[in-house]
Protein backbone atom coordinates (compact mmCIF):
# COMPACT_ATOMS: atom_id res chain seq x y z
CA UNK A 1 0.00 0.00 0.00
CA UNK A 2 3.04 2.19 0.90
CA UNK A 3 4.66 1.75 -2.45
CA UNK A 4 1.15 2.40 -4.28
CA UNK A 5 0.66 5.61 -2.47
CA UNK A 6 3.85 6.86 -2.96
CA UNK A 7 4.07 6.09 -7.12
CA UNK A 8 0.05 7.91 -7.03
CA UNK A 9 2.02 10.71 -5.07
CA UNK A 10 5.02 10.86 -7.52
CA UNK A 11 2.60 11.00 -10.50
CA UNK A 12 0.66 13.99 -9.50
CA UNK A 13 4.04 15.72 -8.12
CA UNK A 14 4.68 15.20 -11.62
CA UNK A 15 1.71 16.49 -13.29
CA UNK A 16 1.78 19.32 -11.28
CA UNK A 17 5.27 20.16 -12.46
CA UNK A 18 5.17 19.89 -15.50
CA UNK A 19 1.89 22.61 -15.60
CA UNK A 20 3.66 24.93 -13.23
CA UNK A 21 6.38 24.74 -16.23
CA UNK A 22 4.19 24.84 -19.36
CA UNK A 23 1.82 26.94 -17.59
CA UNK A 24 2.85 30.01 -20.36
CA UNK A 25 2.21 27.10 -23.36
CA UNK A 26 -1.16 26.09 -22.17
CA UNK A 27 -2.09 29.48 -21.24
CA UNK A 28 -1.64 30.89 -24.90
CA UNK A 29 -4.28 28.62 -26.45
CA UNK A 30 -6.64 28.33 -23.70
CA UNK A 31 -6.58 32.34 -24.26
CA UNK A 32 -6.82 32.53 -27.86
CA UNK A 33 -9.52 29.94 -28.07
CA UNK A 34 -12.09 31.70 -25.34
CA UNK A 35 -11.36 35.22 -26.97
CA UNK A 36 -12.74 33.55 -30.05
CA UNK A 37 -15.59 32.15 -28.05
CA UNK A 38 -16.64 34.77 -25.98
CA UNK A 39 -16.27 37.07 -28.99
CA UNK A 40 -18.82 35.29 -31.36
CA UNK A 41 -21.08 34.79 -28.29
CA UNK A 42 -20.86 38.54 -27.87
CA UNK A 43 -20.72 39.79 -31.55
CA UNK A 44 -22.89 37.43 -32.97
CA UNK A 45 -25.96 38.93 -33.52
CA UNK A 46 -29.74 38.34 -32.09
CA UNK A 47 -32.08 36.32 -34.26
CA UNK A 48 -35.99 36.76 -33.18
CA UNK A 49 -38.87 34.52 -34.17
CA UNK A 50 -42.70 35.23 -33.86
CA UNK A 51 -45.20 32.04 -34.79
CA UNK A 52 -48.52 32.94 -35.88
CA UNK A 53 -50.96 29.54 -35.54
CA UNK A 54 -53.26 28.30 -38.02
CA UNK A 55 -56.43 26.13 -37.29
CA UNK A 56 -58.18 24.12 -40.01
CA UNK A 57 -61.85 24.38 -39.78
CA UNK A 58 -63.47 21.60 -40.82
CA UNK A 59 -66.44 21.68 -43.27
CA UNK A 60 -69.60 22.82 -41.69
CA UNK A 61 -72.22 21.46 -43.58
CA UNK A 62 -71.77 17.27 -43.39
CA UNK A 63 -70.17 15.78 -46.25
CA UNK A 64 -73.33 13.55 -46.78
CA UNK A 65 -75.30 16.69 -47.87
CA UNK A 66 -73.15 18.43 -49.80
CA UNK A 67 -69.47 17.05 -51.00
CA UNK A 68 -66.79 19.12 -51.59
CA UNK A 69 -64.56 18.84 -54.75
CA UNK A 70 -61.38 19.23 -53.37
CA UNK A 71 -60.28 15.84 -52.01
CA UNK A 72 -56.65 16.40 -51.33
CA UNK A 73 -55.35 16.19 -48.02
CA UNK A 74 -54.60 19.03 -45.72
CA UNK A 75 -50.83 18.57 -45.91
CA UNK A 76 -50.79 18.36 -49.68
CA UNK A 77 -52.70 21.29 -50.16
CA UNK A 78 -50.46 23.15 -47.65
CA UNK A 79 -47.91 21.75 -49.73
CA UNK A 80 -49.34 23.65 -53.08
CA UNK A 81 -49.99 26.45 -51.07
CA UNK A 82 -46.13 26.96 -49.70
CA UNK A 83 -44.98 26.71 -53.34
CA UNK A 84 -47.83 29.47 -54.03
CA UNK A 85 -46.35 31.57 -50.93
CA UNK A 86 -43.08 31.15 -51.38
CA UNK A 87 -42.41 32.28 -54.88
CA UNK A 88 -39.92 34.52 -56.02
CA UNK A 89 -42.27 36.68 -56.97
CA UNK A 90 -44.64 37.02 -53.45
CA UNK A 91 -41.27 36.71 -51.38
CA UNK A 92 -39.41 39.63 -53.27
CA UNK A 93 -42.85 41.93 -52.72
CA UNK A 94 -43.09 41.04 -49.03
CA UNK A 95 -38.93 41.93 -49.02
CA UNK A 96 -39.55 44.99 -51.17
CA UNK A 97 -42.29 46.43 -48.94
CA UNK A 98 -41.16 45.67 -45.54
CA UNK A 99 -37.25 46.65 -46.90
CA UNK A 100 -35.61 43.77 -45.32
CA UNK A 101 -32.50 42.18 -45.69
CA UNK A 102 -30.96 45.91 -46.83
CA UNK A 103 -27.57 44.89 -46.84
CA UNK A 104 -27.84 41.96 -48.63
CA UNK A 105 -29.85 43.33 -51.31
CA UNK A 106 -26.86 45.80 -52.01
CA UNK A 107 -24.29 43.14 -52.44
CA UNK A 108 -26.18 39.46 -53.77
CA UNK A 109 -28.57 39.34 -56.43
CA UNK A 110 -32.42 38.42 -56.29
CA UNK A 111 -32.22 34.99 -56.01
CA UNK A 112 -29.87 34.73 -52.90
CA UNK A 113 -32.07 37.25 -51.26
CA UNK A 114 -35.04 35.35 -51.78
CA UNK A 115 -33.68 32.04 -50.77
CA UNK A 116 -32.15 33.93 -47.71
CA UNK A 117 -36.01 34.59 -46.64
CA UNK A 118 -37.31 30.79 -47.74
CA UNK A 119 -34.92 29.62 -45.10
CA UNK A 120 -36.29 32.04 -42.42
CA UNK A 121 -39.58 30.82 -42.68
CA UNK A 122 -40.41 27.44 -41.19
CA UNK A 123 -44.11 25.70 -40.72
CA UNK A 124 -44.88 23.31 -38.20
CA UNK A 125 -47.66 20.96 -39.06
CA UNK A 126 -50.01 19.34 -35.90
CA UNK A 127 -51.65 16.38 -36.50
CA UNK A 128 -53.88 14.79 -34.25
CA UNK A 129 -52.68 10.89 -33.54
CA UNK A 130 -55.87 9.73 -32.33
CA UNK A 131 -56.08 7.43 -35.18
CA UNK A 132 -52.76 5.77 -35.27
CA UNK A 133 -52.88 5.24 -39.58
CA UNK A 134 -54.66 8.45 -40.40
CA UNK A 135 -53.61 11.45 -38.41
CA UNK A 136 -55.55 14.00 -39.36
CA UNK A 137 -53.78 17.68 -39.87
CA UNK A 138 -55.56 19.80 -37.40
CA UNK A 139 -53.46 23.07 -37.27
CA UNK A 140 -49.93 24.75 -38.34
CA UNK A 141 -47.77 27.79 -37.32
CA UNK A 142 -45.69 29.53 -39.85
CA UNK A 143 -42.64 30.68 -38.16
CA UNK A 144 -40.50 33.55 -39.23
CA UNK A 145 -37.14 34.47 -38.06
CA UNK A 146 -34.84 37.71 -38.59
CA UNK A 147 -33.25 39.83 -36.24
CA UNK A 148 -35.77 42.81 -35.10
CA UNK A 149 -38.81 41.33 -33.02
CA UNK A 150 -41.01 43.73 -34.55
CA UNK A 151 -39.92 43.07 -38.37
CA UNK A 152 -40.57 38.97 -37.20
CA UNK A 153 -44.45 39.36 -35.87
CA UNK A 154 -45.27 41.61 -39.10
CA UNK A 155 -43.91 39.40 -41.84
CA UNK A 156 -45.27 36.39 -39.96
CA UNK A 157 -48.69 37.79 -39.73
CA UNK A 158 -48.86 38.34 -43.01
CA UNK A 159 -47.48 35.24 -44.24
CA UNK A 160 -50.18 33.88 -42.12
CA UNK A 161 -52.67 36.31 -43.78
CA UNK A 162 -51.56 34.60 -46.92
CA UNK A 163 -52.24 31.41 -46.22
CA UNK A 164 -55.59 32.07 -45.41
CA UNK A 165 -55.97 34.17 -48.32
CA UNK A 166 -54.85 32.16 -50.74
CA UNK A 167 -56.34 28.98 -49.32
CA UNK A 168 -59.95 30.90 -49.99
CA UNK A 169 -58.83 31.68 -53.56
CA UNK A 170 -57.80 28.58 -53.94
CA UNK A 171 -60.84 26.70 -53.01
CA UNK A 172 -62.70 29.10 -54.56
CA UNK A 173 -60.96 28.55 -58.43
CA UNK A 174 -61.43 24.97 -57.77
CA UNK A 175 -64.94 24.63 -57.26
CA UNK A 176 -65.65 27.20 -60.05
CA UNK A 177 -63.25 25.58 -62.59
CA UNK A 178 -64.69 21.95 -61.29
CA UNK A 179 -68.45 23.30 -62.51
CA UNK A 180 -67.41 25.49 -65.25
CA UNK A 181 -65.73 21.70 -66.28
CA UNK A 182 -69.06 20.32 -65.78
CA UNK A 183 -71.16 22.81 -67.46
CA UNK A 184 -68.59 22.18 -70.56
CA UNK A 185 -69.10 18.86 -70.60
CA UNK A 186 -72.77 19.03 -69.84
CA UNK A 187 -73.22 21.05 -72.65
CA UNK A 188 -70.95 18.23 -75.01
CA UNK A 189 -73.33 15.46 -73.87
CA UNK A 190 -76.73 17.37 -74.43
CA UNK A 191 -75.62 18.06 -77.92
CA UNK A 192 -74.87 14.44 -78.49
CA UNK A 193 -78.03 13.54 -76.94
CA UNK A 194 -79.67 15.77 -79.16
CA UNK A 195 -78.38 14.63 -81.92
CA UNK A 196 -79.08 10.85 -80.59
CA UNK A 197 -82.84 11.79 -79.90
CA UNK A 198 -82.87 13.00 -83.59
CA UNK A 199 -82.13 9.92 -84.98
CA UNK A 200 -84.19 8.03 -82.81
CA UNK A 201 -87.13 10.26 -83.61
CA UNK A 202 -86.05 9.63 -87.44
CA UNK A 203 -85.40 6.07 -86.99
CA UNK A 204 -88.86 5.40 -86.03
CA UNK A 205 -90.74 8.17 -88.24
CA UNK A 206 -88.59 6.31 -91.23
CA UNK A 207 -89.68 2.94 -89.68
CA UNK A 208 -93.14 3.26 -88.52
CA UNK A 209 -94.81 0.50 -88.11
CA UNK A 210 -92.11 -2.45 -87.95
CA UNK A 211 -90.71 -0.63 -84.31
CA UNK A 212 -90.62 -3.81 -82.05
CA UNK A 213 -92.99 -2.20 -79.53
CA UNK A 214 -95.43 -2.38 -82.63
CA UNK A 215 -95.13 -5.98 -83.25
CA UNK A 216 -98.28 -6.91 -80.73
CA UNK A 217 -100.42 -4.34 -82.43
CA UNK A 218 -98.98 -5.60 -85.95
CA UNK A 219 -100.16 -9.59 -85.14
CA UNK A 220 -103.40 -8.38 -83.47
CA UNK A 221 -104.25 -5.88 -86.33
CA UNK A 222 -102.98 -8.93 -89.14
CA UNK A 223 -105.55 -11.33 -87.44
CA UNK A 224 -108.47 -8.71 -87.51
CA UNK A 225 -107.51 -8.28 -90.93
CA UNK A 226 -107.15 -12.36 -92.07
CA UNK A 227 -110.93 -12.32 -89.85
CA UNK A 228 -111.76 -9.75 -92.90
CA UNK A 229 -110.44 -10.71 -95.79
CA UNK A 230 -112.39 -13.97 -94.81
CA UNK A 231 -115.54 -12.72 -94.31
CA UNK A 232 -114.88 -10.29 -97.47
CA UNK A 233 -114.26 -13.34 -99.24
CA UNK A 234 -117.06 -15.18 -98.11
CA UNK A 235 -119.43 -11.88 -99.69
CA UNK A 236 -118.05 -11.91 -102.82
CA UNK A 237 -118.76 -15.61 -102.88
CA UNK A 238 -122.10 -14.69 -102.17
CA UNK A 239 -122.13 -11.74 -104.67
CA UNK A 240 -121.07 -13.96 -107.60
CA UNK A 241 -123.23 -16.82 -107.05
CA UNK A 242 -126.12 -14.53 -107.01
CA UNK A 243 -124.39 -12.66 -110.12
CA UNK A 244 -124.00 -16.02 -111.79
CA UNK A 245 -127.43 -17.08 -110.63
CA UNK A 246 -129.71 -14.17 -112.33
CA UNK A 247 -127.21 -14.30 -115.37
CA UNK A 248 -128.70 -17.91 -115.86
CA UNK A 249 -131.91 -16.53 -115.12
CA UNK A 250 -131.90 -14.21 -117.99
CA UNK A 251 -130.26 -16.30 -120.31
CA UNK A 252 -133.36 -18.82 -119.79
CA UNK A 253 -135.84 -15.67 -120.39
CA UNK A 254 -133.31 -15.33 -123.44
CA UNK A 255 -134.26 -18.85 -124.59
CA UNK A 256 -137.63 -19.53 -123.54
CA UNK A 257 -140.38 -18.65 -126.02
CA UNK A 258 -143.41 -19.02 -123.73
CA UNK A 259 -144.82 -15.63 -122.67
CA UNK A 260 -144.13 -15.17 -119.18
CA UNK A 261 -146.65 -13.25 -117.79
CA UNK A 262 -146.13 -9.82 -116.40
CA UNK A 263 -147.53 -7.79 -114.18
CA UNK A 264 -151.44 -6.85 -114.76
CA UNK A 265 -151.32 -4.68 -118.50
CA UNK A 266 -147.61 -4.71 -119.29
CA UNK A 267 -146.92 -6.46 -122.82
CA UNK A 268 -144.39 -9.07 -122.65
CA UNK A 269 -140.66 -8.37 -124.47
CA UNK A 270 -139.76 -11.35 -127.69
CA UNK A 271 -136.68 -13.30 -126.85
CA UNK A 272 -134.62 -11.18 -129.35
CA UNK A 273 -135.18 -8.00 -126.85
CA UNK A 274 -134.55 -9.61 -124.33
CA UNK A 275 -130.95 -10.96 -125.35
CA UNK A 276 -130.49 -7.31 -126.87
CA UNK A 277 -131.32 -5.85 -123.44
CA UNK A 278 -129.14 -8.06 -121.92
CA UNK A 279 -126.27 -7.43 -124.32
CA UNK A 280 -126.25 -3.94 -123.51
CA UNK A 281 -126.18 -4.20 -119.85
CA UNK A 282 -122.89 -6.82 -120.15
CA UNK A 283 -121.15 -4.71 -121.95
CA UNK A 284 -121.63 -1.84 -119.93
CA UNK A 285 -120.35 -3.70 -117.45
CA UNK A 286 -117.72 -4.99 -119.25
CA UNK A 287 -116.49 -1.02 -120.08
CA UNK A 288 -117.23 -0.42 -116.38
CA UNK A 289 -114.68 -3.33 -115.42
CA UNK A 290 -112.38 -2.67 -118.00
CA UNK A 291 -111.80 0.58 -116.62
CA UNK A 292 -110.76 -1.33 -113.18
CA UNK A 293 -109.08 -4.03 -114.24
CA UNK A 294 -106.73 -5.76 -117.11
CA UNK A 295 -107.87 -8.26 -119.57
CA UNK A 296 -106.77 -10.74 -117.74
CA UNK A 297 -109.15 -10.45 -114.77
CA UNK A 298 -111.31 -13.75 -114.36
CA UNK A 299 -114.76 -11.23 -114.23
CA UNK A 300 -113.56 -9.52 -117.41
CA UNK A 301 -112.60 -13.44 -119.26
CA UNK A 302 -116.05 -14.57 -118.10
CA UNK A 303 -118.03 -10.90 -119.12
CA UNK A 304 -116.59 -11.42 -122.77
CA UNK A 305 -117.31 -14.91 -123.35
CA UNK A 306 -120.89 -13.87 -122.34
CA UNK A 307 -121.15 -11.14 -124.88
CA UNK A 308 -119.25 -12.82 -127.48
CA UNK A 309 -122.06 -15.71 -126.97
CA UNK A 310 -124.81 -13.04 -127.20
CA UNK A 311 -123.86 -11.72 -129.90
CA UNK A 312 -124.18 -14.91 -132.30
CA UNK A 313 -127.39 -15.63 -130.85
CA UNK A 314 -128.55 -12.13 -132.10
CA UNK A 315 -126.55 -13.05 -134.73
CA UNK A 316 -128.74 -16.05 -135.44
CA UNK A 317 -131.89 -14.49 -134.38
CA UNK A 318 -131.73 -10.99 -135.11
CA UNK A 319 -134.42 -8.86 -133.02
CA UNK A 320 -136.60 -6.65 -134.98
CA UNK A 321 -135.67 -2.93 -136.76
CA UNK A 322 -137.58 -1.07 -134.09
CA UNK A 323 -135.62 -3.14 -131.25
CA UNK A 324 -132.07 -2.52 -133.48
CA UNK A 325 -132.50 1.19 -133.91
CA UNK A 326 -134.43 1.69 -130.57
CA UNK A 327 -133.28 -1.23 -128.24
CA UNK A 328 -133.34 1.81 -125.26
CA UNK A 329 -137.06 1.73 -125.79
CA UNK A 330 -137.48 -2.21 -124.84
CA UNK A 331 -134.81 -2.35 -121.82
CA UNK A 332 -134.18 0.87 -121.06
CA UNK A 333 -131.97 4.24 -122.51
CA UNK A 334 -128.34 5.05 -120.65
CA UNK A 335 -128.50 8.15 -119.25
CA UNK A 336 -125.41 9.85 -117.27
CA UNK A 337 -126.32 11.82 -114.29
CA UNK A 338 -123.67 12.73 -111.61
CA UNK A 339 -121.04 10.82 -113.57
CA UNK A 340 -122.90 7.59 -113.01
CA UNK A 341 -124.47 5.64 -115.37
CA UNK A 342 -128.24 5.06 -115.30
CA UNK A 343 -130.45 2.55 -116.79
CA UNK A 344 -134.05 3.59 -118.13
CA UNK A 345 -136.76 0.97 -116.59
CA UNK A 346 -137.48 -1.53 -119.67
CA UNK A 347 -141.14 -2.01 -120.31
CA UNK A 348 -140.73 -5.59 -118.72
CA UNK A 349 -141.79 -5.43 -114.99
CA UNK A 350 -139.70 -8.72 -114.51
CA UNK A 351 -136.72 -7.93 -116.80
CA UNK A 352 -136.67 -5.03 -114.81
CA UNK A 353 -136.49 -6.46 -111.36
CA UNK A 354 -133.92 -9.38 -112.68
CA UNK A 355 -131.55 -6.29 -114.08
CA UNK A 356 -131.83 -4.65 -110.72
CA UNK A 357 -130.87 -7.22 -108.65
CA UNK A 358 -127.74 -7.92 -110.93
CA UNK A 359 -126.96 -4.83 -110.91
CA UNK A 360 -126.97 -4.71 -106.93
CA UNK A 361 -124.97 -8.17 -107.24
CA UNK A 362 -122.79 -6.92 -109.36
CA UNK A 363 -122.01 -3.97 -107.28
CA UNK A 364 -122.00 -6.03 -103.93
CA UNK A 365 -119.37 -8.35 -105.98
CA UNK A 366 -117.58 -5.24 -107.00
CA UNK A 367 -117.41 -3.73 -103.97
CA UNK A 368 -116.31 -7.03 -102.33
CA UNK A 369 -113.43 -7.42 -104.97
CA UNK A 370 -111.75 -4.29 -104.12
CA UNK A 371 -112.09 -4.81 -100.53
CA UNK A 372 -110.70 -7.94 -100.61
CA UNK A 373 -107.73 -6.26 -102.72
CA UNK A 374 -107.61 -3.56 -100.31
CA UNK A 375 -107.98 -6.27 -97.56
CA UNK A 376 -104.99 -8.68 -99.26
CA UNK A 377 -102.48 -5.32 -99.68
CA UNK A 378 -102.95 -4.65 -96.50
CA UNK A 379 -102.24 -8.09 -94.89
CA UNK A 380 -98.95 -7.79 -97.65
CA UNK A 381 -98.03 -4.89 -95.49
CA UNK A 382 -98.41 -5.86 -92.10
CA UNK A 383 -97.00 -9.20 -93.15
CA UNK A 384 -93.88 -7.03 -94.50
CA UNK A 385 -93.61 -5.28 -91.09
CA UNK A 386 -93.80 -7.99 -88.91
CA UNK A 387 -91.45 -9.81 -91.09
CA UNK A 388 -88.84 -6.66 -91.11
CA UNK A 389 -89.50 -5.83 -87.46
CA UNK A 390 -86.16 -8.46 -86.52
CA UNK A 391 -83.53 -6.35 -88.52
CA UNK A 392 -85.67 -3.12 -87.03
CA UNK A 393 -85.20 -4.98 -83.44
CA UNK A 394 -81.31 -5.07 -83.98
CA UNK A 395 -81.08 -1.51 -85.35
CA UNK A 396 -83.27 0.23 -82.71
CA UNK A 397 -81.07 -1.81 -79.94
CA UNK A 398 -77.91 -0.56 -81.12
CA UNK A 399 -79.56 3.49 -81.43
CA UNK A 400 -81.19 3.15 -78.01
CA UNK A 401 -78.33 1.54 -76.32
CA UNK A 402 -76.46 4.69 -77.29
CA UNK A 403 -78.82 6.98 -76.51
CA UNK A 404 -79.28 5.46 -73.06
CA UNK A 405 -75.85 5.27 -72.36
CA UNK A 406 -76.01 8.89 -73.56
CA UNK A 407 -78.99 10.29 -71.33
CA UNK A 408 -77.47 8.32 -67.85
CA UNK A 409 -74.29 10.03 -68.90
CA UNK A 410 -76.09 13.07 -69.05
CA UNK A 411 -78.54 12.58 -65.89
CA UNK A 412 -74.93 11.66 -64.31
CA UNK A 413 -73.35 14.78 -65.21
CA UNK A 414 -76.64 16.75 -64.44
CA UNK A 415 -76.15 15.74 -61.03
CA UNK A 416 -73.08 16.29 -60.51
CA UNK A 417 -72.93 19.74 -62.00
CA UNK A 418 -75.45 20.41 -59.32
CA UNK A 419 -73.15 18.97 -56.54
CA UNK A 420 -70.22 21.68 -57.89
CA UNK A 421 -72.32 24.44 -58.03
CA UNK A 422 -73.84 23.79 -54.37
CA UNK A 423 -69.82 23.29 -53.36
CA UNK A 424 -68.36 26.13 -55.39
CA UNK A 425 -71.14 28.11 -53.29
CA UNK A 426 -70.34 26.54 -50.03
CA UNK A 427 -66.67 27.87 -50.62
CA UNK A 428 -67.79 31.47 -51.61
CA UNK A 429 -69.64 31.48 -48.18
CA UNK A 430 -67.06 30.16 -45.96
CA UNK A 431 -68.70 27.02 -44.76
CA UNK A 432 -66.42 24.82 -46.41
CA UNK A 433 -63.13 23.43 -44.87
CA UNK A 434 -60.77 26.88 -44.71
CA UNK A 435 -57.88 28.14 -42.67
CA UNK A 436 -58.70 30.30 -39.78
CA UNK A 437 -55.87 32.10 -37.55
CA UNK A 438 -56.41 31.57 -33.81
CA UNK A 439 -53.41 33.09 -32.62
CA UNK A 440 -51.52 35.97 -34.41
CA UNK A 441 -48.06 36.24 -33.81
CA UNK A 442 -47.24 38.59 -30.94
CA UNK A 443 -43.80 40.73 -30.33
CA UNK A 444 -41.26 37.94 -29.44
CA UNK A 445 -40.12 38.71 -25.89
CA UNK A 446 -36.82 36.48 -25.69
CA UNK A 447 -33.98 35.70 -29.14
CA UNK A 448 -34.36 32.73 -30.68
CA UNK A 449 -30.40 32.26 -31.45
CA UNK A 450 -27.98 31.80 -30.73
CA UNK A 451 -27.55 30.29 -27.31
CA UNK A 452 -24.78 32.30 -26.08
CA UNK A 453 -23.93 30.18 -23.03
CA UNK A 454 -23.60 27.15 -25.37
CA UNK A 455 -21.14 28.93 -27.28
CA UNK A 456 -19.01 30.01 -23.95
CA UNK A 457 -19.28 26.41 -23.01
CA UNK A 458 -18.24 24.67 -26.25
CA UNK A 459 -15.72 27.27 -26.16
CA UNK A 460 -14.16 26.75 -22.69
CA UNK A 461 -13.82 23.03 -22.97
CA UNK A 462 -12.02 23.67 -26.80
CA UNK A 463 -10.05 25.56 -25.34
CA UNK A 464 -8.87 23.09 -22.77
CA UNK A 465 -8.56 20.78 -25.04
CA UNK A 466 -6.32 22.82 -27.06
CA UNK A 467 -4.03 23.64 -24.01
CA UNK A 468 -4.28 19.46 -22.74
CA UNK A 469 -3.13 18.95 -26.34
CA UNK A 470 -0.11 21.68 -26.55
CA UNK A 471 1.03 20.60 -23.31
CA UNK A 472 1.01 16.79 -24.35
CA UNK A 473 3.09 17.50 -27.32
CA UNK A 474 5.29 19.64 -25.99
CA UNK A 475 6.39 17.35 -22.94
CA UNK A 476 7.09 14.49 -25.87
CA UNK A 477 9.28 16.68 -28.00
CA UNK A 478 11.30 18.03 -25.31
CA UNK A 479 14.31 15.42 -24.41
CA UNK A 480 15.77 17.55 -21.25
CA UNK A 481 16.01 16.15 -17.96
CA UNK A 482 14.37 18.60 -15.25
CA UNK A 483 15.61 16.73 -12.05
CA UNK A 484 18.10 14.18 -10.64
CA UNK A 485 15.16 11.73 -10.37
CA UNK A 486 14.18 11.58 -14.02
CA UNK A 487 17.64 10.78 -14.73
CA UNK A 488 17.72 8.19 -12.20
CA UNK A 489 14.37 6.81 -13.29
CA UNK A 490 14.69 6.84 -17.12
CA UNK A 491 18.40 5.80 -17.75
CA UNK A 492 19.08 3.68 -14.77
CA UNK A 493 22.52 5.42 -14.11
CA UNK A 494 23.83 7.08 -10.34
CA UNK A 495 23.78 10.16 -10.21
CA UNK A 496 26.91 11.83 -8.59
CA UNK A 497 25.88 15.36 -7.87
CA UNK A 498 23.65 18.12 -9.46
CA UNK A 499 24.45 22.14 -10.72
CA UNK A 500 21.83 24.55 -10.13
CA UNK A 501 21.15 26.95 -12.68
CA UNK A 502 22.96 30.07 -12.59
CA UNK A 503 21.00 33.12 -13.26
CA UNK A 504 22.76 35.85 -14.62
CA UNK A 505 21.48 39.35 -13.96
CA UNK A 506 21.78 39.99 -17.83
CA UNK A 507 20.16 36.73 -18.28
CA UNK A 508 16.89 38.05 -15.95
CA UNK A 509 17.08 41.30 -17.81
CA UNK A 510 16.71 39.19 -21.39
CA UNK A 511 14.31 37.04 -19.86
CA UNK A 512 12.45 39.97 -18.57
CA UNK A 513 12.32 41.53 -22.07
CA UNK A 514 11.05 38.19 -24.02
CA UNK A 515 8.48 38.01 -21.42
CA UNK A 516 7.03 41.54 -22.25
CA UNK A 517 7.66 40.84 -26.08
CA UNK A 518 5.61 37.53 -25.09
CA UNK A 519 2.72 39.25 -23.68
CA UNK A 520 2.71 41.92 -26.63
CA UNK A 521 2.42 39.41 -29.06
CA UNK A 522 0.01 37.31 -26.87
CA UNK A 523 -2.44 40.95 -26.73
CA UNK A 524 -1.81 41.72 -30.26
CA UNK A 525 -2.76 38.03 -31.33
CA UNK A 526 -6.35 38.34 -29.10
CA UNK A 527 -6.80 41.45 -30.66
CA UNK A 528 -6.55 39.91 -34.03
CA UNK A 529 -8.72 37.14 -33.15
CA UNK A 530 -11.25 39.54 -31.35
CA UNK A 531 -11.76 41.72 -34.85
CA UNK A 532 -11.52 38.45 -36.86
CA UNK A 533 -14.33 37.20 -34.79
CA UNK A 534 -16.54 40.55 -35.28
CA UNK A 535 -15.92 40.58 -38.61
CA UNK A 536 -17.27 37.13 -38.72
CA UNK A 537 -19.79 37.27 -36.61
CA UNK A 538 -21.14 40.73 -37.34
CA UNK A 539 -24.80 40.23 -39.44
CA UNK A 540 -23.77 36.36 -40.11
CA UNK A 541 -27.35 35.15 -39.60
CA UNK A 542 -26.58 31.65 -41.61
CA UNK A 543 -23.84 31.33 -38.52
CA UNK A 544 -26.64 32.32 -36.17
CA UNK A 545 -29.39 29.76 -37.38
CA UNK A 546 -26.61 27.11 -37.88
CA UNK A 547 -26.08 27.47 -33.63
CA UNK A 548 -29.52 27.82 -32.91
CA UNK A 549 -31.58 25.32 -30.45
CA UNK A 550 -34.35 25.39 -33.10
CA UNK A 551 -32.94 25.46 -36.51
CA UNK A 552 -34.57 28.11 -38.56
CA UNK A 553 -35.85 26.85 -42.12
CA UNK A 554 -36.32 23.40 -41.02
CA UNK A 555 -40.14 22.18 -41.17
CA UNK A 556 -41.27 19.72 -38.77
CA UNK A 557 -44.64 18.49 -37.21
CA UNK A 558 -45.72 18.51 -33.70
CA UNK A 559 -48.52 16.40 -32.08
Amino acid sequence: MNGSETRRTIGLAMIIEVLRRRFHLALVPFLFVMAAGLSLAIFLPSLWTAKSTILVDRQKIPESFVKSTITTDVEAQLLGLSQEIMSSGQLMKIIEAHDLYPDIRRTRSADEVVERMRRNIRIEVQNDDRDKRNPRTVGFSVLYTTTTPKAAMTIANELAALYVNEDVRYREKHAVSASEFLDTQLKDVRDRLQNQERRVAEFKERNMGELPEQREANLRTLDRLQQQLQSAQETLRRANERRQLLTQTLAEVDQSNSTVSGPAGTPNPSPAEAAAARLSVLKQELTQMQSRYNDRYPDVVALKDQIRALEVKLAADPPSAAVRETPAKTMGAVARKDGKELRAAPQNSYVQNLLQQLDQATIEARTSTDEVKGLRDQIALYQRRIENTPRREQESAQITRDYESTRELFRSLLGKRGEAEMAADLEQRQQGEHFRIIDAAGLPDRPAGPNRFRLVLVAFVLALGISGIAVVIAEHTDTSYRSAEEVRALEMVPVLSTIPKIVTERDRRRHLRMRRLGTAAVAVGLLAVIGSSFAFAHNNHSFVASVSSDPVGVPKNTR
